[in-house]
């Protein structure tokens, strides 16, 4: 009697939910970022405490922009900057996220002009230069997409920047949207940045 009721129960626990599709194959509806296995963002030991230990200026927007390059950390381009540009505080953008390419995939720089809390020269604006936060990460999304690094990293920058700077998420803008450029690229994901920001 036991047995049967055993042979019973196991059909019930293992055998019924395969036939009504628990093991069944599907096409998967999440969105493209998500991934089987968490993805760290790589942000550097004590980022809070740089970013937390000056008054900040009013700021008004963050503007999101890509360098429509495969490679690049806060250091090689802020010498182009500098250099073939001719800004002479160098690197134009106040945060820099890697793509593992000359920093760290989702490495998130904290540039000169954020610790001085001084203009940027990334926007082609005087208005955003002023007021706007310029965050940029590596690589060229017109032709490729940011790495799920990437994006944590900048999930978890923006989500920072609103709280201590009192920024709405409608002021977390592209670069194209107030200039004449692709920036951050067509295959930037704009609106799923959009939606899990608060």
């Amino acid at each position: 009697m036991i047995k049967c009721r055993w042979s019973y129960l196991m059909l019930l626990i293992f055998i019924v939910p395969v036939m009504y599709g628990c093991a069944s194959t599907h096409v998967s509806t999440l969105p493209a970022y998500k991934t089987a296995r968490p993805q760290l963002a790589v942000v550097p030991y004590g980022i809070k405490k740089e970013l937390n230990q000056f008054k900040i200026r009013p700021w008004k927007y963050i503007v999101i922009h890509h360098t429509a390059s495969d490679s690049g950390d806060a250091a090689s381009i802020g010498k182009y900057h500098k250099e073939k540009r001719g800004w002479v505080n160098g690197l134009g953008y106040d945060f820099l996220i890697g793509n593992g390419n000359g920093s760290r995939d989702g490495q998130i720089e904290v540039g000169s002009r954020w610790n001085k809390q001084i203009d940027g020269a990334h926007a082609g604006n005087s208005e955003y230069n002023k007021h706007g936060i310029g965050i940029c990460l590596v690589g060229n999304f017109d032709t490729d997409r940011p790495t799920n690094r990437q994006i944590t990293s900048l999930l978890h920058l923006i989500d920072y920047l609103q709280k201590r700077c009192n920024i709405n998420k409608d002021n977390v803008i592209m670069h194209k949207t107030f200039r004449k450029t692709v920036c951050p690229g067509k295959h930037f994901p704009y609106d799923m940045l959009l939606a899990r920001l608060k």
